[in-house]
C-alpha cells in the first residue's frame, strides 16, 4: 500500500505541474491553441481528483508539489514566454513538460510495486494523457 500512495501522490504532483505550466502560459494562447490547452487542463484535474479519491480511499497523505519547485517553474515558464510568446515556443514548452511527465511517471512506476489495480490503470492513465497531449501539440509547432 505504501507504494501505490507513493504512486499516487506522483500522479497529483505530476497533474499539478501540468495544470501550473498551462495557467502560466493561457493568457498568451488564443483559438484552438488555447481551447486544446483548456481540455489538457481540464483532464489533468480529472486526473488528480481521481488520484486524491483513491489515496484517501487507501489512508494515504497527500503531498503537494514543493513551493519552490512551482516558483522556479514558474519563473523559467514566465522568461520563456516573454522572450518568445508564439504558438509554436508555447507548443514546444508543453511538449517538454508532457516528456518530463512522462519521464517522471515511468521512473515511479517501476521503482513502486503497486498493488492496487485501480492505481496501476491512473498511472497508465496520465502516461496515455501526457503522450496524447505531446502528439496534440506537435500540430501547434
Amino acid at each position: 500500500m505504501n507504494d501505490d500512495c507513493t504512486l499516487l501522490n506522483a500522479i497529483r504532483q505530476t497533474t499539478e505541474m501540468g495544470a501550473d505550466g498551462i495557467d502560466a502560459v493561457l493568457p498568451y494562447t488564443s483559438g484552438e491553441f488555447r481551447q486544446a490547452l483548456k481540455q489538457q487542463r481540464t483532464e489533468y484535474q480529472k486526473i488528480h481528483d481521481s488520484a486524491d479519491t483513491l489515496l484517501h480511499k487507501l489512508g494515504g497523505e497527500p503531498e503537494d508539489v514543493s513551493t519552490f519547485t512551482k516558483w522556479s517553474s514558474e519563473l523559467t515558464s514566465g522568461l520563456k514566454t516573454m522572450m518568445d510568446s508564439s504558438q509554436s515556443n508555447i507548443a514546444n514548452m508543453m511538449i517538454q513538460g508532457n516528456t518530463m511527465g512522462v519521464t517522471k511517471s515511468m521512473q515511479t512506476m517501476r521503482r513502486c510495486d503497486v498493488q492496487d489495480a485501480a492505481v496501476s490503470r491512473l498511472a497508465d492513465k496520465l502516461l496515455a494523457t501526457e503522450r496524447t497531449n505531446i502528439t496534440q501539440m506537435k500540430s501547434f509547432l
